[in-house]
């Protein structure tokens, strides 16, 4: 049972997320204890990553409020899930106080690992959508610690591009061990735990400095790559994102100390940019020259391809799936709008889907006896399914190619603006040329 619990939330996970890019994951062993410490920022959907990342066993730690939703606690039961009780949350359902509790929680997770097992503990202590990390609890330490083994400590940074959108992209990036403290206690243990996740995850004051930091990834990523990032070329794409949008705060914040004025303004130039090409539908890679005719030829021949032969499947995925589709984004956005918890809506959504999908395709079932006996309800189970996941593909390719098309049709008909457009591009790339050389010369002269 706990094998087919573990199949559907990857399935489940891999089905929300368009690419979970993994990373890393030569510094997790095949077997003996490892303490995987992670940062905290999508609810439950943050296990499930690594359930889906990892294949062997791991057990993890939840807030115990979870085991109150009546679906979702049987399946935490049976992957062996070990509840905890955060700061300053009340549990009428149990008997023990939060410290008694978790006391017991610990001591539960240390025999796991004691045993060869995997644990994975988030030492923030709760899920947010801060811009950085938040203080650093002690639980993990403390479990570490009432350890009789010696496990391997190793961060795993979670990013979302854009956690709480279906089909969007996550990266887990497993680090390397954490080297034990000269004092081997609590608190030091801690910080270690801190440093290493500050190593796997991008941090800043603002929400704002990770939008200039991906817009100027987006603008001058490929450049710093090949400056800065030598001996790094076989990174996935996420990972080298991540290690760009690394390198620019860490830039910035130097280059802040000595030209804060230029920086601010730059930064508000990087994003009223961004702001307007998105605005106009449009990217930084849509301001270079247009493809050759024949290129676009070619690329739009074959969109039209795939469209009329996709198009009666996407017609069928749409007719059957739609509903409950718009039903999972409705239910989740109210159910985290109303308790304010912007970092579960990726979780209540699968919640949802858990619930609504299954229903519908037994409606749908229903529906085919009724009209066409057995037959067409055994066809209506093996096809839907199929022509649901068929359309999303149809959809998510239509959506691309109609980005390129409008992008080419700027190229073409507004020529005017996409002139002013490029020329302020291009004098943002020769600033950050400028700062770039500043930046390097900083770097390898820390003393001046």
């Amino acid at each position: 049972m706990k094998a087919a619990v573990l199949a559907l939330v990857r399935a489940l996970v891999g089905l929300f997320y368009r690419r979970i890019e993994v990373s890393g994951l030569e510094n997790v062993p095949r077997d003996g204890p490892v303490l995987l410490i992670a940062n905290h920022n999508n609810g439950l959907v943050d296990p499930m990553i690594v359930l889906r990342a990892l294949r062997r066993p791991v057990v993890f730690v939840a807030k115990s409020t979870l085991w109150k939703i009546p679906i979702l606690h049987s399946l935490l039961d049976l992957l062996g899930c070990v509840p905890v009780v955060r700061k300053g949350e009340g549990e009428p359902g149990f008997s023990l106080k939060g410290e008694e509790r978790n006391s017991a929680s610990f001591e539960r997770l240390a025999e796991e690992l004691d045993r060869g097992g995997c644990v994975l503990i988030f030492p923030e202590g709760r899920s947010h959508s801060d811009p950085r990390l938040s203080e650093m609890r002690t639980g993990a330490a403390r479990v570490l610690l009432l350890s009789k083994e010696s496990p391997i400590v190793l961060p795993v940074g979670l990013w979302f591009e854009e956690k709480e959108i279906f089909r969007s992209d996550v990266l887990a990036k497993f680090g390397a061990p954490v080297a034990p403290p000269a004092d081997p206690g609590v608190e030091e243990w801690t910080a270690a735990m801190g440093a290493a996740l500050e190593s796997v995850t991008l941090n800043a004051d603002d929400w704002k400095d990770h939008e200039v930091a991906a817009a100027v990834d987006a603008l001058y990523g490929e450049r710093i790559r090949e400056d800065f990032l030598e001996g790094e070329e076989g990174l996935g794409h996420l990972e080298r994102s991540l290690r760009i949008r690394h390198l620019l705060l860490e830039a910035r914040e130097v280059l802040e100390r000595t030209h804060p004025d230029e920086m601010a303004a730059l930064a508000r130039r990087v994003r009223a940019l961004d702001h307007l090409l998105r605005k106009l539908s449009l990217s930084f890679s849509s301001l270079d020259s247009p493809p050759p005719a024949r290129s676009i030829l070619w690329h739009t021949l074959k969109a039209l391809a795939v469209i009329v032969l996709g198009f009666p499947v996407a017609v069928v995925g749409v007719t059957a799936w739609w509903v409950p589709y718009r039903l999972c984004g409705i239910v989740a956005n109210r159910v985290s709008g109303a308790a304010k918890e912007l970092d579960q809506v990726a979780l209540y959504k699968l919640i949802a889907g858990i619930c609504v999908f299954p229903l519908v395709l037994a409606l749908w079932a229903v529906a085919a006896w009724y009209f066409a006996g057995t037959l067409g309800a055994a066809l209506a189970v093996a096809v839907l399914p199929i022509a649901g996941v068929l359309s999303l593909l149809f959809s998510e390719y239509a959506a691309w190619r109609e980005r390129q098309a409008r992008e080419l049709l700027a190229l073409l008909f507004a020529p005017g603006a996409v002139a002013r457009l490029r020329a302020e591009r291009d004098a943002l790339v020769a600033e950050f040329d400028r700062l770039a050389a500043g930046f390097r010369s900083a770097a390898d002269n820390p003393a001046r």
